[in-house]
């Protein structure tokens, strides 16, 4: 009798057990600076239930800088790095880091703003002045040198900071310790709110190469490909949500809520991000736009070896047009 009734619980419990749904598994993804306009893509997947749709759990932790979080993710101690400049992994594997991959674009067109002091009237007017980027080799750096060559300025011609995000190169902005800055939205609209002018968006000197992308562990990808391709799949559905017309509200409001803005500032982020298409609409990354920004990094002598969207990619995952 006890060996009859041990055996009805068991099968219970072995009935429950199959009943009850699987908890999705974790990703560990990495960003830089703090949540941002930039990362809008995300926070609808997270807001919508979109990644909950697709069977994904993502947790995102913020660090300072590009390099560091990169470095976490060639480490092993994150899965994913949720979008850096596109430039970022392209330097780590120059420099030997490959077992990272570009798994999709995130950021299609750059909506860097070049912001300054109210004394300033143009780029040409920043010879002789002092301006912060985010790195000496990153993807502001590369933006600053195509604006700067427009306008007739030379290297050397500004003093060159460094600060990793862009809330701290707003901050020293308004310090007075810098003369002008490229920062994201909402923080050129910030700076003219208060007093700042806008110098030239990036947008309107560079469209040829993509501005950040969404970095995958190899090892990770590999072992969980299924998974890495619910993540696109849900990405795709977020930039998808985004682009509707009828949901501008609905971003304004996810935006204020976990950006730290106001409606206003929300609503002239959401516009000129959508005019300026920053999202790439799908995970389909185009062979010639990566390998423009390539040749450019390896002619300005940033990138020494032989590398091509190929070895950006990770087979089975990363979809290539040309």
């Amino acid at each position: 009798m006890r060996r009859w009734w041990a055996g009805v619980a068991a099968g219970v419990v072995m009935a429950s057990a199959v009943a009850m749904p699987a908890r999705a598994e974790k990703i560990n993804a990495g960003a830089v600076g703090s949540p941002t306009a930039t990362m809008w893509l995300f926070y609808v997947g997270f807001d919508q239930g979109i990644f909950k749709k697709h069977d994904v759990d993502l947790d995102i932790v913020y660090a300072p800088s590009a390099p560091g979080i990169l470095q976490q993710l060639a480490g092993g101690s994150l899965d994913i790095v949720a979008t850096t400049g596109m430039a970022e992994p392209i330097h780590a594997i120059d420099k030997g880091a490959n077992n990272i991959a570009v798994a999709r674009v995130i950021g299609l067109n750059s909506p860097y703003g070049l912001v300054g002091k109210s004394s300033l009237n143009s780029i040409k007017d920043l010879k002789g002045k002092t301006i912060v980027l985010g790195g000496l080799v990153d993807i502001t750096a590369i933006y600053w040198n195509r604006m700067a060559e427009a306008n007739g300025l030379k290297k050397g011609d500004v003093d060159i900071q460094v600060i990793g995000a862009t809330a701290g190169r707003f901050a020293a902005l308004k310090s007075g310790t810098v003369d002008a800055t490229l920062v994201l939205p909402p923080f050129n609209f910030l700076a003219e709110t208060a007093g700042f002018k806008s110098l030239g968006l990036v947008y309107d000197y560079v469209k040829d190469y993509p501005f950040t992308g969404l970095e995958v562990s190899r090892p990770w990808a590999k072992a969980h490909m299924d998974l890495a391709k619910r993540l696109l799949a849900a990405l795709d559905e977020s930039a998808t949500w985004f682009y509707v017309p009828e949901n501008r509200d609905g971003l304004i409001k996810l935006g204020v809520k976990n950006f730290a803005i106001e409606e206003k500032e929300a609503a002239l982020s959401i516009d000129y991000l959508r005019k300026i298409q920053y999202f790439a609409p799908t995970s389909k990354i185009s062979r010639k736009g990566v390998e423009a920004l390539i040749k450019v990094m390896c002619d300005e002598g940033d990138v020494s070896n032989p590398i091509t969207m190929d070895t950006l990619a990770m087979p089975g995952l990363t979809e290539l047009a040309e």
